[in-house]
């Protein structure tokens, strides 16, 4: 490598580090949230127990197994179809 590249890459690294100490010197810093607003924020974005209810269905994933299992149980049948790869790289 050329001492021109060299030097720039080390003039940048020297220089990156420190280019904010000193920005917002007037400035005060922001107060965290308390751990209460977290906790009531969190509660929020969590399922509560009712929602969660989806989670006990014994879920199926042979459409096969999911029709016997309705017809012995008089039970309607939900079928989840998609079309393209999951992570959409098609």
């Amino acid at each position: 490598m050329s001492n021109f590249v060299i030097g720039t890459i080390a003039s940048l690294l020297l220089q990156v580090p420190g280019s904010g100490l000193y920005a917002d010197k007037g400035q005060p810093l922001p107060t965290p949230k308390l751990p209460a607003e977290i906790a009531k924020v969190r509660d929020l974005v969590l399922p509560n127990p009712n929602e969660a209810s989806i989670r006990k269905i014994p879920w199926r994933t042979s459409v096969l197994q999911g029709i016997v299992d309705a017809h012995k149980n008089d039970m309607p049948v939900m079928i989840y179809l998609m079309n393209g790869h999951p992570l959409g790289c098609t």
